[in-house]
């Protein structure tokens, strides 16, 4: 019954897992499992009966760190889309695209007028679309860089009939955002806040918008995994949260149900994914995943920087491992040794290594060293500055790198050692050096911004924004912070994108020794 459902306030309820009918032998084997292979996970989340059971960091990642979510934005988009009809803002599914684009509809043919707001939904909308992993992302590239990016995706032809064929599409969901703030008058953030995120006690949430100022549809959210499952809960719960409706029940059968059969996974309902074995999914690239298992009351998250092939581990775990370990509906023996032990691998994985890796040093210790936030350089010409505590060592593959590292939302960053250029000096390196290299990777290269700032040490250096498209089509933002010291140029830069955590900190606390 409703009334007996446990839901979370400010904190979700922590249990052990024999207390909701879970061995926790079967808990551990599986975190030693992702250690012992390093799988890039970051996190794992399990929630039965509406008790935390499991809640797994991988080193440097933490609970309190909003995660890319990536495509796992789709299903919140397709709870939107829900709340819209049930307010009244969309009349039904059944709704052709033409209704909310009429502006556009002038130049569509009679095939392309038919496509309803159901094959959005499902992904089967005809249009030729190509900008799903299997081509490269190659049309969502093309829809970056075109000046309207719904107008980019109501351009393309038709290659099937409506509702006939899956074909994953970015650019669809990103339709259901222009829908949803057509029909509301609404940033589909605000809509997303008001009626969802509030409700559900969601707090920290990062999500973009595009040039044209509508919120990213298709992805770019970041949430902490503790949120993540909220909203599993919720849907595990038939869209209801301590007694309100926030998402009508029907909706969420509707959505959640086969709707096509589609790629990668069985099925497709509503911008949700639809296993054989009765659970659904919202998936996000690199193993991002929200599994709701109404047959074992459960909810399980995962995060990660899973690629290629390996982004397949989450679902694997969760069919070897998690599934098999919940044997009862009631609480089982208390099992104090293997509690013992999950705790303890659980914390060991959190920790950083003790032991020397590559993970934190580049060449060598004085070269450089990056360790609880700070990058330290101690061979000449020396420096230091603050990072992200959670980000991770990257492949240096830049002439003249002394360091790069990533962030679990993809914004890397660098430091770099070169000669200084004949005849050229500080205020020009940014515009005239680094600008002009940009174009042996990118186009559209713009300087924004160049001017003399001072660091808190009183070294003066030059900040040069640039923007660009990577590979002619991906718009990029680079910020350069450049220092001449011991006759070698010193430049520090980050590629941030709109609606990121903040990238600045790194900049304002360099310093030079």
């Amino acid at each position: 019954m409703e009334s007996d459902v446990i839901y979370p306030a400010e904190e979700w309820t922590i249990s052990t897992p024999e207390q909701q009918g879970i061995q926790s032998r079967l808990l551990v084997e599986m975190v030693q499992h992702i250690s012992e292979y390093s799988f890039q996970m970051h996190s794992v989340l399990i929630v039965r009966n509406g008790n935390i059971v499991l809640d797994s960091y991988f080193w440097p990642l933490s609970s309190e760190i909003q995660h890319p979510v990536y495509s796992c934005t789709k299903s919140i988009m397709s709870a939107l889309i829900g709340i819209a009809v049930d307010k009244g803002y969309i009349q039904s599914v059944n709704q052709p695209i033409t209704d909310f684009f009429p502006n556009l509809a002038a130049g569509m043919d009679d095939l392309k007028k038919s496509i309803t707001l159901e094959d959005v939904l499902m992904m089967a909308s005809g249009l030729d679309c190509k900008d799903s992993y299997l081509y490269g992302w190659a049309g969502l590239y093309d829809m970056g860089a075109s000046s309207d990016w719904a107008q980019y995706i109501l351009d393309l032809p038709m290659v099937a009939p409506p509702g006939s064929k899956f074909e994953y599409c970015n650019g669809l969901s990103y339709l259901l955002s222009v829908i949803i703030q057509n029909a509301t008058k609404m940033k589909t953030l605000d809509v997303a806040v008001k009626y969802l995120f509030e409700p559900l006690g969601i707090k920290d949430i990062i999500w973009p918008t595009s040039p044209q100022g509508v919120t990213v549809g298709w992805g770019k959210m970041q949430l902490k995994p503790h949120d993540m499952a909220r909203f599993g809960w919720l849907y595990l719960n038939k869209g209801c949260w301590g007694g309100r409706q926030i998402v009508p029940s029907t909706w969420v059968q509707a959505s959640t149900r086969r709707h096509i059969d589609a790629e990668l996974f069985d099925h497709y309902g509503y911008q949700w994914w639809v296993d054989s074995a009765g659970y659904y999914m919202a998936v996000g690239y690199k193993g991002q995943r929200i599994f709701i298992i109404p047959e074992k009351d459960m909810v399980v998250v995962f995060t990660g920087n899973l690629t290629g092939s390996e982004s397949l581990i989450p679902k694997q775990l969760l069919d070897s491992f998690i599934i098999p370990a919940v044997t009862s509906d009631n609480a089982l023996p208390q099992n104090t040794a293997d509690n013992s032990r999950l705790d303890e691998i659980v914390n060991n994985v959190a920790q950083e290594p003790t032991e020397p890796m590559a993970g934190i040093t580049w060449a060598s210790e004085a070269e450089g060293l990056a360790k609880d936030g700070l990058f330290l350089r101690t061979a000449s010409p020396a420096f230091q500055f603050e990072y992200p505590s959670y980000s991770k060592k990257a492949e240096i593959n830049i002439p003249g790198q002394v360091m790069k590292m990533k962030t679990p939302d993809d914004i890397d960053f660098s430091a770099s050692i070169v000669d200084i250029p004949p005849g050229i000096k500080l205020d020009a390196f940014g515009p005239k050096i680094y600008a002009k290299n940009l174009e042996t990777v990118g186009s559209n290269i713009e300087v924004i911004s160049n001017k003399k700032i001072s660091l808190k040490d009183g070294t003066s250096v030059y900040r040069t924004e640039i923007t660009w498209l990577w590979k002619n089509s991906l718009p990029i933002k680079t910020i350069l912070v450049t220092a001449y010291k011991n006759g070698k140029a010193v430049f520090v830069c980050a590629h941030p994108w709109k609606g990121t955590r903040p990238i600045e900190p790194i900049f304002q606390s360099l310093r030079f020794k």
